[in-house]
């Protein structure tokens, strides 16, 4: 084995279920599918199932032939290959650029495949470590963003691994050339016009020649920038748990709303820094500087009675009775294309005998399903569905008077925006059922017996029915 062989070989858990490689047909990528066939080949039948990924962007005319040349390679070595084509998001692509647009695209790939004990392999190396590190400094960014990229961290339902972050870039063009090495260039890493390759060709040749050890001394730096990033986010759940009530709590017990008071009752740092962990936990990306400064300003210190919304990266803020609110893209397409169509026509129907015999209804807005102390229905009643007219009052089971359903909403905590979505279900002309909030008095089946419940999701197809 060579001496990289080696330095790979003992990085690389041999107890994973399977080795991904993400192959793009690049030099780099191309070192790294070498160098595991060489360690495979030393660790014999110890050495776990190792298969390629190579994924097609379709964003260069040379795309098909990266894509051939990885086959082609993965067939000569016998290692499975599965190349996927995919679409970068508009979005995603006008708000952060075709970079992160196409990584976005190739991380859901990656997501997709990777299984529980399985290990996703990535050739970044040395200078692609400091490169971001600059990136993200001249952006302004904070503890996480110097950080650069970790070594290795969880990946959907595995884990990924960047074996050749100590590596500089030259020791792999040493390595291709010696060992003859195919791969392809991607023409648009000569264009100048893109960040990262004006520090690539412009700025980094430049510090090594002043600097020597630069990349040593940019990895040393991310390092120090990971380790106070896991003491942030320790704060961060410290505080999260905080605002729940709780001695602790996790992503494991994630909250779509924060309590507006309790966020502005801790410190400009710690809440930016919850706020930051929050978002990125949903799903979202950590705001920025300016972004932190807009949602302080105009979500957090917005009067009592307002709502104010403010768009992100991947979804939206909203404030509504004293809480902020996020929304994922789901959420908020539903909410934009409800806020530009008329209310849609009540829904009835007779609840007949075959009804009452199947596992779920489908209705305009969603679904009714069996659920233990459900809606009581039985054949011959009369079922309708409405939306919010105003002026509607009800008594939820186990209260002892009945409210105006306006006032309920707001006991419930019931967003605003969602108020005039949610379906009233209505039983021989009574109101019996709020959405899936409660069940009126008098309208509940007995406990442990099967009632109905509404879901928005729609139900599945009776082919899909049963299936896991």
């Amino acid at each position: 084995m060579t001496p990289l062989a080696q330095h790979l070989q003992a990085s690389l858990p041999q107890q994973a279920n399977c080795w991904w490689l993400a192959v793009s047909g690049g030099l780099d990528s191309m070192c790294l599918l070498h160098l595991v066939k060489q360690v495979q080949q030393n660790l014999c039948s110890n050495c776990p199932d190792i298969r390629i990924i190579h994924v097609h962007h379709g964003l260069q005319p040379q795309a098909d032939d990266w894509c051939q040349l990885v086959e082609r390679q993965a067939e000569e070595f016998g290692f499975a290959c599965y190349s996927e084509s995919v679409q970068v998001d508009a979005q995603i692509q006008r708000q952060q650029g075709l970079e992160a647009a196409a990584r976005n695209a190739r991380y859901q790939v990656f997501e997709k495949l990777v299984a529980v004990g399985d290990l996703l392999l990535l050739a970044q190396h040395a200078d692609d470590q400091a490169e971001t590190l600059l990136l993200r400094l001249l952006r302004g960014a904070g503890v996480a963003g110097l950080g650069a990229m970790p070594k290795q961290r969880p990946l959907g339902a595995g884990h990924l691994l960047r074996p050749l972050l100590s590596v500089s870039r030259q020791e792999l063009e040493t390595y291709a050339v010696q060992h003859e090495l195919q791969w392809l260039d991607d023409p648009s890493n000569l264009d100048e016009h893109y960040r990262r390759n004006f520090l690539r060709h412009q700025v980094m040749p430049l510090l090594k020649q002043r600097w020597p050890g630069v990349l040593q001394r940019m990895q040393t730096t991310s390092a120090v920038m990971q380790e106070s990033q896991a003491l942030l986010q320790e704060v961060a759940e410290q505080d999260f748990a905080l605002l729940l009530g709780k001695e602790s709590a996790g992503a494991s017990e994630m909250v779509m709303a924060l309590p507006v008071l309790g966020l502005l009752s801790l410190s400009v740092a710690r809440r930016h820094n919850l706020l930051r962990w929050w978002l990125q936990e949903l799903g979202d990306l950590p705001p920025d500087y300016e972004a932190m400064q807009q949602i302080d300003v105009q979500m957090l210190c917005a009067v009592a009675d307002g709502q104010p919304e403010l768009y992100l990266a991947i979804g939206l803020l909203r404030r509504s009775q004293g809480r902020l609110y996020w929304l994922d893209r789901n959420e908020r397409q539903q909410l934009k294309a409800a806020t530009q169509v008329t209310m849609q026509q009540e829904e009835a129907m007779t609840w007949s005998d075959t009804l009452v015999q199947q596992s779920s209804v489908s209705l305009d807005c969603g679904c009714l399903q069996k659920a233990i102390n459900g809606l009581y229905l039985q054949s011959g009643d009369k079922l309708r569905i409405s939306r919010r007219q105003g002026g509607e009052r009800c008594q939820p089971q186990g209260r002892r008077h009945s409210q105006s359903l306006k006032k309920l909403l707001q006991e419930y905590q019931v967003p605003t925006w969602q108020r005039s979505q949610l379906p009233l279900f209505w039983v021989n002309g009574e109101l019996a059922m709020v959405g899936d909030l409660w069940v009126c008095q008098g309208y509940a089946v007995e406990p442990g017996i099967l009632g109905w419940a509404w879901s928005a999701d729609a139900c599945l197809d009776a082919s899909e029915q049963g299936q896991d």
